[in-house]
């Protein structure tokens, strides 16, 4: 059963009552601290990566280990290792160097990450959304899409090298302001100071926080905390003035008339009165006493939104890029835009965004049980599909402009094939579900998937695409067009499991009603199922108690295609698959002998 760490409890109300935090080194060397770091590592599909010592892997992961590790804390000789720089490409072309760290620096930097998210998070502003609890890419768009009626401007931030070029003596400046124990700053300290290997060739690191080390991400936070701050206290109340614009002279002096014909019978130039004032609007838009500034920010990534004229706007930006520089950044010039909200799109999250204007689309509102129309849609901020998004998606399983099949998926079951489609498609939808056009959008998308799937599973089986559709096309019970496989279960015969690929309706979900209230964060550090199996002390494949550690593999599909076609499997590996596992708890012996590919012990029951 999980139940709340005494020193994360007392952590999170530190920081929520603003108090210093104190004995922090000390009290990190606690063995329950990193069984729970481990119950949240264990599964990454990352977890089983090689940094720049080939034996520290989470494989072979015991109690011993841990141990290990509280001892050269509390002697003070814990050395950080050095990440393993890997270059991933990025959607536009370029290329993000990704640091990975060595399992035991990845089990000390999640209990410090533990530690400062409970402390910090109360402190963080409720504009900022990447990499916390319970907040994303999506509750950033929900707030601008909700709060950010009347915007004039978008400004488009972008910080060159954010991650990169962190300093690091501001940095331990901003965390010994909170944080008064010296020696946990210095472990901090000698983590972003481990420097990188490349090509096996080691490189110091003088600036940045690795991207890529599990901790990296809340000291960005910590970090980017002060831009935050700046924005929410200085330029917001400097730029944010008056609660309602003055009356438009031009729409009153035709709400004038339209009651003097009214009041004179005159009902058809009452009607065309009416028609005449909706298309103007009822506040002043050159009102010199009213300004809003909104902001949001998700990582280095920040947009604000202004209400007001174009020279503030430029003011704003260069405050922001004035500010930067006192904290050693920089804005990107050339990606820093300021946007006309209602004539072009600013780009946020992967999303298009714009003020949609018109003043003949009428909302049926309820205000204290009157009903009566407004013009409630204009001036409101909508989220769409960027053209591009849907292409790139179209052309990717497309050849010669026709859909093609995907050789490399020639190997799987059928049911395999068609789940992989399923979660790809989903993931990708599910994404942009807040998009007001993803329907007209991912339509086209889905059919080039169907498409894909069938030629797979046509080619794999020397059929046509008709006799695929035949065998596994259905109506969902959603009532959309599907490609569903079913596949018997082992444990519940009469639940047998199923993928699917396109079985829910594409609808925005703005419509569906599934955009709900952000739940309140928690810090809970518990024993999960995996640690208390690593703490019964016993081999689960034979009973033995000699040396009991963790065998991790990456993910059961790799077990699953490494003994297709034989006989039979080694008892471990039937283990895992009967209960669905990446782990199972095994003696120093057992472990040997499956890591030598010898494996001969006890059959499992």
């Amino acid at each position: 059963m999980a139940h709340n760490h005494k020193f994360i409890d007392i952590v999170h109300k530190l920081g929520t009552k603003g108090y210093p935090l104190t004995g922090v080194y000390r009290r990190i060397q606690d063995k329950e601290l990193f069984f729970a770091a481990y119950g949240k590592l264990y599964a990454n599909q990352g977890a089983t990566t090689v940094g720049t010592d080939p034996e520290d892997t989470v494989d072979g992961m015991s109690v011993e280990r841990i141990e290990e590790i509280l001892a050269q804390l509390h002697n003070g000789t814990y050395q950080w290792k050095p990440v393993r720089r890997v270059e991933i490409p990025k959607a536009n072309g370029k290329i993000r160097p990704l640091g990975i760290p060595s399992w035991s620096d990845n089990l000390l930097q999640e209990v410090v990450r533990m530690v400062l998210e409970a402390y910090y998070e109360h402190k963080f502003s409720k504009h900022s959304h990447g990499f916390r609890p319970n907040r994303s890419c999506h509750t950033a768009l929900k707030q601008i899409h909700h709060s950010w009626k009347g915007t004039k401007w978008f400004i488009e931030g972008d910080i060159k090298g954010c991650f990169d070029n962190i300093d690091h003596q501001i940095l331990l400046k901003i965390l010994a302001r909170d944080i008064k124990d010296n020696r946990f700053l210095k472990l901090i300290r000698q983590m972003l100071q481990a420097g990188y290997l490349e090509n096996w060739q080691y490189h110091a690191t003088y600036s940045g926080t690795p991207q890529g080390g599990i901790v990296s991400p809340i000291l960005a936070n910590i970090f980017l905390n002060e831009l935050d701050q700046y924005i929410e206290h200085e330029l917001i109340p400097a730029y944010t003035k008056g609660e309602k614009r003055r009356i438009n002279p031009e729409y009153g002096r035709i709400n004038k008339r339209i009651y003097y014909a009214r009041k004179k019978g005159k009902k058809d130039l009452g009607k065309e009165l009416e028609k005449e004032r909706r298309q103007l609007p009822g506040g002043d838009p050159a009102d010199p006493d009213y300004r809003w500034l909104r902001y949001s920010r998700y990582a280095d990534d920040f947009l604000l939104g202004f209400s007001g004229p174009r020279t503030e706007a430029e003011e704003i930006k260069h405050k922001i890029g004035d500010f930067l520089k006192t904290i050693n950044l920089n804005l990107s010039e050339e990606k820093t835009l300021i946007t006309h909200a209602t004539t072009q799109a600013a780009h946020y999250l992967g999303y298009e965004i714009q003020v949609v204007i018109d003043n003949n689309q009428k909302t049926k509102q309820d205000k204290q049980h009157t009903r009566h129309v407004s013009r409630a849609i204009n001036m409101l901020p909508v989220l769409s599909v960027p053209e591009k998004v849907a292409n790139h998606w179209k052309l990717k399983y497309t050849k010669n402009g026709k859909p093609t099949n995907r050789p490399e998926l020639l190997q799987c079951s059928d049911f395999e094939i068609v789940m992989t489609y399923g979660s790809e498609f989903r993931g990708i939808v599910n994404y942009y579900s807040m998009a007001y056009d993803v329907s007209r959008y991912f339509y086209p998308v889905k059919h080039v998937f169907m498409e894909s799937a069938a030629r797979t599973l046509a080619n794999k089986h020397k059929m046509s695409r008709a006799k695929v559709f035949a065998k596994y096309k259905r109506t969902s019970e959603l009532g959309v067009n599907a490609l569903i496989v079913e596949a018997p279960n082992p444990n519940h015969p009469e639940k047998p499991h199923y993928a699917k690929l396109g079985e829910h309706p594409i609808r925005t979900s703005f419509d569906t009603g599934k955009q709900g209230l952000d739940k309140v964060e928690t810090f809970f550090v518990g024993r999960n199922e995996l640690v208390r199996r690593l703490l019964a002390d016993t081999c689960e494949l034979c009973g033995s108690k000699d040396r009991i550690a963790v065998h991790h593999v990456r993910k059961l599909a790799d077990i699953k295609k490494k003994y297709l076609g034989r006989k039979s499997s080694p008892d471990w590996a039937k283990f895992m698959l009967a209960r669905n596992r990446k782990t199972v708890v095994v003696c120093h012996k057992c472990h040997v002998e499956i890591h030598a590919g010898n494996y001969d012990g006890i059959k499992v029951k």
